[in-house]
């Protein structure tokens, strides 16, 4: 057997002492406060960062009444800061008119941000190619490239740097100015209620896998959440 595969017993944090107490002498009590120590004040990774988001919106689906205004955004900032991306956008279908508008707008500069929010997409923007060229990364995210010029007459001022369209693309892995990633936010019997969109990283890098699995879980808690507030 691999050893190093083997579950590693809980270890307190090396730094955390029990003042005025022997090793024998731990009490639960003891052992708790400081387990809860090391929870809030301890080294986040990225996983854990992760798990935070998941935490928040499950509590957010539990609340008898829910604010989705605040979920939404809420969700766009912990994308863009913990992903490290330029911008994200999530947008919802409006019970009004069926339409689909931007909620959260995260990253952009204030002619984009005032250029996206008298957007609005129909059903058919997100299932079919024709005005938004995309190419299907997997079930619920598609990848749209600035090449296929995926963003319809006029949408160049929905870019915080419209005179950088039309770059070169010099890595495979690189991401232009008008590239952007859309995970679709699903409802009750697959009705598409929203989506996440994102532009590519600080780093001027495409999202990897373990970015996009993330934001589609993500997708599909807040899916599952507005499903039950809207009931």
């Amino acid at each position: 057997m691999d050893t190093a595969a083997k579950k590693q017993p809980f270890e307190l944090p090396k730094d955390i002492s029990f003042a005025g107490k022997t090793k024998e002498g731990f009490s639960h009590e003891d052992i708790a406060r400081n387990m809860k120590m090391s929870y809030q004040h301890g080294t986040r990774d990225g996983n854990q960062r992760t798990l935070e988001i998941f935490l928040r919106l499950l509590e957010h689906s539990r609340k008898r009444e829910l604010d989705t205004r605040s979920l939404i955004q809420q969700a766009a900032e912990f994308i863009h800061d913990h992903f490290r991306l330029r911008w994200v956008a999530i947008g919802l279908k409006s019970p009004r008119d069926g339409l689909y508008r931007y909620d959260a707008l995260v990253g952009f500069r204030e002619d984009a941000l005032q250029a996206r929010k008298i957007q609005s997409f129909k059903l058919e923007d997100f299932t079919d190619d024709t005005k938004y060229k995309g190419r299907a990364i997997s079930e619920y995210t598609k990848m749209h490239f600035e090449e296929d010029k995926p963003y319809g007459e006029g949408g160049e001022a929905t870019f915080n740097r419209p005179a950088l369209l039309k770059s070169r693309r010099h890595a495979a892995d690189d991401t232009l100015e008008a590239d952007y990633l859309n995970v679709h936010i699903y409802g009750v019997d697959k009705e598409l209620v929203g989506w996440i969109e994102t532009s590519g990283t600080i780093m001027g890098k495409l999202p990897d896998a373990q970015t996009i699995k993330a934001i589609e879980v993500i997708a599909s808690m807040i899916g599952t959440t507005l499903s039950k507030g809207r009931r």
